[in-house]
């Protein structure tokens, strides 16, 4: 058996050799990088080597005279991974590799075989996370589960595709890694490693065409391709893909990888200004009547796709991924993270938005996005709009002040009421700051009407027509503005009633290149057909030549046209076109976010209308679902609360899901509108270095911890009772526990990671089984001690829930306690009592003697009386609101005189967690601070950063504002005397 490993050994060292002599080099000089998936076997010599190496592995340890063997075995592993348990799936197909085999051992081969062989080297943060398995993964090029989503992205991106982009793996890689914002987390691992992203994505395109042939062996480029053939949807995007990319190539005359080509990334303000102009980014504004009479209409501003700026722009990933967005005139929250990259979305406007004011911003900024957005987010100048009323009963806004006979036109002023002299009718807006006319004119305009029209501010438009021909735009306002397709052709229509000598028509501000058309008779329409055009903003110019020679420019005929991508349909992904809208935030939710009740999904459409939704759990590598139910119609709209009570009700506190959700892999959400639309979310476990997984057995619960950080440091285990949750007791590391009878939380921590999970009691025998009362050890007052209150408060409320809804109400009774004893801490013993007394009594009259015990200080004795006053409102108010009250209470009391912070603090901008550091020393952030706390304490952490302790310590010095704050979670929570929802230690207080 020896000999036969040897011969393997010897085999793949001569395979490899040759293949680095045979391979190019990239833009850089550099070979391109060799993948142990590139072994050359066939599917029986593969088996066979498997054998070999699971014979020899049963009685010792891996030589390192079989190092290729190995290379080539766990890259095989890694090409049927699927993001779960790679070293528990390789260990349980590698019968004797737990006694004999060594992790870093593997990584050793790996490391030997880049020095000798140039084989790729993983990098950026998924590999430091997963320092070990990351070689594996990355030598099996493109696992199995990931085929599918990269063929859809090339499919999306076809239109993008230019001979600069196609030259280069590495702007090929980026442009993959700029379109990858929606996909799941494991796809977006592999495009933080973008030359080798560019490398596979080439060698799929072009099939060892136009000098792609040593990108990838042709055996492994082949069995990739047919595992893509065996699923129809990605075989058909593929397809395409590689038929758009090989147009491409063939026009450029291609020779790939013969240049290292940078993609362009917009440095330069100036530029980037240009650059997102041709983007065509400009919101609009769109009315809608709310009465039958139509007078009464509400005002939308139409904010574009700005998915192209990942692309052109990759800085603004984060933010425009991962931030909210508020909308100047909007009311209510923010949009949700990456709504602004699924089309054109309409908000409704209660305010109108200052001529100054930026129209979008998001939570979180960066220099060159906010520059952009300053100068292309702005409504026109001026204080007069028109809007012409279109056949869907909406109203267009106009980009010019020029009306035609017989159309209707509403009128918009920022100035002041608009006359009405029995030409234009008054409307009303339900939008401060405008007033509005309605204006509908005759087929024949009187000298009246002209100059009713002229004390307006408004002119006659001239009779020319023009009208999209051919296959029809996807939008076109019939007064110059359409959208079409990047995949399409536009053709426009051109026809005049009167006759000219010629029409000149150019593109943007070529005029070197104007094309004439003559000679040009009335009534008679001429078909002018365009080159395609990139994604991006464009604009026709026309101009007319009289018979007397004379050239007079048709300003109505400039015609501004946007391109875009084409947004296939397909039923796995959410599309908010259409009437049915789907809001989701985030945008690619986990399983755990979607089970806990921290993912957001809204549906807006025709009100009464009736939505169905089929919940499935799949566990690992199953087509087949553990369970599958269908819950009750609901109707729209419904919100993220409705949607959560509507999942918690009727699919999560079933009995078959939860004992389904412990070892599900994936959960299936099927929407149906019938006629209106559907969709399919798909949200999957989460896929981090160290986790929990749990299953039942009999009536035990069995824990296994996963670990593929690679960390070489000391794995600590511990567990934490519910009814002692402060006392650490370690574990010895073993590969499973048996969770006793009492349940509790399991803590599994290493150098750079950790992984809690909180385990329920296994059976309630009864209803004393459902109560729990953590015990937690009286410390002294300092702030040592509320720093490890804290710390323990985000381990538990942080920690993993596995099904059985009795984890949630253990750990909200866990979190619950240690917030009081946090404020015990900080605002002392009688806070403490008169916390507990107000808690126990289930009344709000309750509240009153607790709002006295805010402060007793002469100075500050109305702080309470203002808040309790103020709780009715308070409690239907948002967190924002509430935030803007304490922190003019902090500043009229002065109940912070705000210590200079220490010196390794004060570098703002390094290092920091999610708080607004801009204004670390303020009343604001010091009262978000203090709210956090009270009603969050899990989540302070992160919020806060490297602030927390400075923060703790200010409370500790100056505990009235801490009491003031602990005090509004409480009121607010027992006024709405409700229980609190999934996500929420206290109703009301959902953070952001």
């Amino acid at each position: 058996m020896k000999t036969e490993l040897r011969d393997w050994q010897t085999r793949l060292k001569r395979h490899f050799a040759a293949l680095r002599e045979r391979r190019g080099t990239n833009g850089s000089g550099q070979p391109q990088p060799i993948f142990g998936l590139e072994h050359g076997l066939d599917p029986q010599e593969t088996r066979a080597l498997e054998n070999a190496l699971r014979a020899h592995i049963a009685n010792r340890p891996p030589s390192r005279e079989h190092e290729l063997a190995w290379i080539v075995y766990s890259s095989e592993v890694g090409y049927r991974y699927s993001g779960d348990e790679y070293w528990q799936t390789f260990e349980l197909e590698t019968p004797g590799w737990t006694d004999n085999g060594d992790r870093y051992w593997i990584r050793k081969c790996y490391r030997n075989f880049q020095r000798e062989f140039g084989g790729a080297v993983p990098s950026g943060a998924w590999a430091n996370h997963f320092s070990i398995i990351c070689w594996p993964i990355t030598h099996a090029i493109l696992p199995r589960d990931l085929q599918r989503q990269l063929a859809r992205i090339l499919y999306e991106l076809r239109h993008l595709f230019s001979g600069e982009i196609l030259e280069s793996p590495t702007s090929l890689g980026e442009l993959i890694a700029a379109r990858s914002w929606n996909t799941t987390s494991r796809f977006q691992n592999l495009t933080q490693e973008t030359q080798l992203l560019g490398q596979i994505a080439a060698a799929l395109l072009f099939q060892g065409d136009f000098g792609t042939g040593n990108l990838m062996h042709p055996a492994t480029l082949r069995r990739i391709g047919e595992d893509l053939d065996r699923e129809r949807r990605a075989r058909e995007w593929l397809r395409s893909a590689r038929q758009s990319a090989k147009e491409r190539a063939q026009a450029k005359g291609l020779g790939l990888l013969r240049r290292g080509t940078k993609p362009s990334n917009i440095s330069r303000l100036d530029e980037a200004r240009e650059e997102v102009t041709a983007l065509g980014i400009e919101p609009r504004l769109v009315l809608r009547p709310t009465s039958s009479l139509r007078n009464s209409w509400e005002i939308s501003l139409e904010i574009p796709d700005l998915s192209h700026l990942l692309i052109r722009f990759p800085r603004t990933r984060a933010i425009l991924t991962g931030s909210r967005c508020v909308v100047a005139g909007a009311s209510g929250r923010p949009l949700a993270r990456g709504r602004c990259l699924h089309g054109a979305q309409r908000v409704t406007l209660v305010r109108w938005p200052r001529a100054d004011e930026v129209l979008l911003k998001f939570e979180k900024s960066d220099p060159q996005l906010d520059y952009l957005l300053r100068t292309e987010c702005l409504l026109r100048p001026g204080s007069m709009w028109l809007f012409r009323i279109a056949s869907d009963g909406l109203a267009y806004e106009r980009r010019s002040l020029r009306v035609r006979p017989g159309e209707r036109y509403i009128l918009v002023s920022t100035a002041g009421p608009i006359r009405s002299d029995g030409f234009t009718s008054p409307i009303d807006f339900a939008c401060e700051g405008v007033h509005g006319a309605i204006l509908e004119l005759p087929q024949a305009l009187t000298v009246d009407w002209e100059e009713s029209l002229q004390s307006l501010g408004l002119g006659q438009a001239k009779m020319v027509e023009v009208w999209p021909a051919g296959l029809a735009a996807v939008e076109w306002d019939g007064e110059g503005y359409g959208e079409w397709l990047a995949s399409e052709q536009p053709c426009l229509a051109i026809l005049t009633d009167h006759p000219l000598a010629s029409l000149l028509i150019s593109m943007g501000s070529n005029t070197d290149s104007t094309f004439e058309l003559s000679p040009v008779k009335p009534g008679e329409p001429i078909f002018v057909e365009l080159p395609k055009l990139p994604v991006g903003r464009h604009s026709v110019h026309v101009s007319a030549r009289s018979l007397e020679g004379e050239a007079a420019q048709l300003g109505d005929l400039d015609i501004a046209m946007r391109v875009r991508e084409p947004r296939p349909w397909s039923p796995d992904v959410t599309s908010p076109q259409g009437p049915l809208l789907v809001q989701m935030d985030p945008e690619v939710p986990t399983l755990e976010q979607l089970w806990e009740g921290r993912a957001e999904i809204s549906l807006q459409g025709p009100s009464g209308r009736n939505v169905k939704c089929c919940v499935s759990l799949f566990e690992k590598n199953s087509k087949t679902a553990a369970i599958s139910k269908q819950l009750p119609r609901i109707s729209l709209p419904f919100t993220m609360n409705d949607w959560r009570a509507h999942f918690e009700k009727y699919f999560r506190e079933t009995k078959k899901a939860r004992e389904a959700y412990d070892t599900a892999h994936v959960c299936q959400l099927d929407f149906n509108a019938d006629e209106l639309g559907a969709f399919t979310v798909r949200c999957e476990r989460d896929f981090s270095p160290l986790r929990w997984a749990l299953r039942r057995h009999d009536s035990k619960y069995i824990l296994r911890l996963l670990d593929d950080s690679g960390d070489s440091e000391q794995l600590v285990i511990s567990r934490m009772d519910f009814e002692t949750p402060c006392v650490d007791k370690s574990l010895t590391p073993t590969s499973e526990y048996q969770v006793p009878d009492s349940g509790g939380m399991y803590v599994a921590r290493t150098g750079k990671f950790s992984a809690a999970i909180i385990v329920p009691p296994p059976v309630v025998h009864g209803f004393a089984d459902l109560v729990c009362v953590p015990h937690i050890e009286k410390q002294q007052r300092s702030l040592p001690s509320v720093i490890r209150a804290v710390e323990i408060a985000g381990l538990w409320g942080r920690a993993r829930l596995p099904g059985d809804i009795l984890s949630t109400v253990r750990q909200q009774a866990v979190v619950g306690e240690l917030v009081h004893d946090i404020f015990r801490l900080l605002c002392g013993d009688n806070w403490a009592r008169a916390e507990r007394e107000t808690i126990s009594t289930n009344n709000t009259k309750a509240l009153k003697p607790l709002s006295s015990a805010v402060s007793k200080h002469p100075r500050e004795a109305s702080i309470g009386d203002i808040l309790f006053k103020n709780i009715e409102t308070l409690s239907c108010d948002t967190c924002k609101s509430r935030i803007h009250l304490l922190a003019c209470i902090t500043t009229r009391y002065r109940l912070l005189e705000f210590p200079p912070m220490p010196s390794k603090l004060s570098g703002r901008g390094d290092g920091l967690g999610n708080a607004n550091t801009a204004g670390i020393d303020s009343p604001k952030w010091f009262a978000e601070f203090s709210l956090r706390l009270a009603s969050d304490p899990a989540g302070v952490e992160t919020w806060a950063g490297q602030y927390l302790h400075f923060g703790l310590g200010c409370l500790l010095e100056k505990p009235t504002l801490a009491r003031a704050a602990r005090f509004l979670v409480i009121a607010t929570d027992r006024y709405l005397q409700a229980q609190p929802v999934s996500g929420e230690l206290y109703t009301s207080w959902k953070w952001t």
